[in-house]
């Protein structure tokens, strides 16, 4: 009898900020993420809070397991103190940002559309505009397929596309196959 071999999959964690960016990042990942990627994602929701809260949280949330990479997903609105950048980079959690201000201000500037001033303005601009609630990723789906996540240079978005595809995998296994 044949013995099958397991192939070690490569652990992805992304603790969004919040409730909405966590299906946001549920919708990039039912996107992006496929079966034959080599990775497992995890997403999770810090459940709001300051950037401290939010870092404390992630620090939390993957303590109990060796992810390969961790990421966290949050609004840029608030200032990040020093001392949390450093506290997330001593374990080794990459911060990416909402630009500008939130999650919603980044994909209104995604759709080309005015940015308001705040991030309660933000949302109620963006929130009517989805095809459902701002909590659930298929609400997403209608105004960003596909089509509109690969075509936006947002710098946060494009990491995460990078991320979500296992892109950094693919490179690597291309160098090693042209050496």
């Amino acid at each position: 009898m044949a013995r099958t071999r397991h192939i070690k999959k490569t652990t992805l964690i992304i603790v969004a900020e919040g409730a909405h960016d966590k299906a946001f990042l549920d919708h990039m990942k039912s996107l992006y993420d496929h079966r034959d990627s080599g990775q497992k994602v995890t997403i999770n929701s810090a459940d709001g809070g300051s950037p401290h809260d939010v870092i404390k949280t992630a620090i939390k949330k993957t303590s109990h397991a060796a992810y390969d990479q961790k990421y966290i997903f949050m609004d840029s609105d608030v200032a990040i103190k020093q001392q949390d950048l450093s506290l997330a980079k001593k374990n080794n959690i990459i911060v990416l940002l909402s630009e500008p201000l939130c999650l919603e201000g980044m994909l209104l500037d995604i759709l080309g559309q005015r940015i308001p001033e705040n991030s309660e303005l933000c949302k109620r601009a963006l929130h009517p505009q989805l095809a459902g609630q701002p909590t659930e990723a298929k609400s997403y789906m209608v105004l960003f397929p596909h089509a509109v996540l690969n075509a936006t240079e947002k710098q946060a978005v494009v990491e995460l596309r990078t991320l979500l595809i296992n892109e950094m995998k693919k490179i690597k296994k291309h160098e090693d196959n042209s050496s």
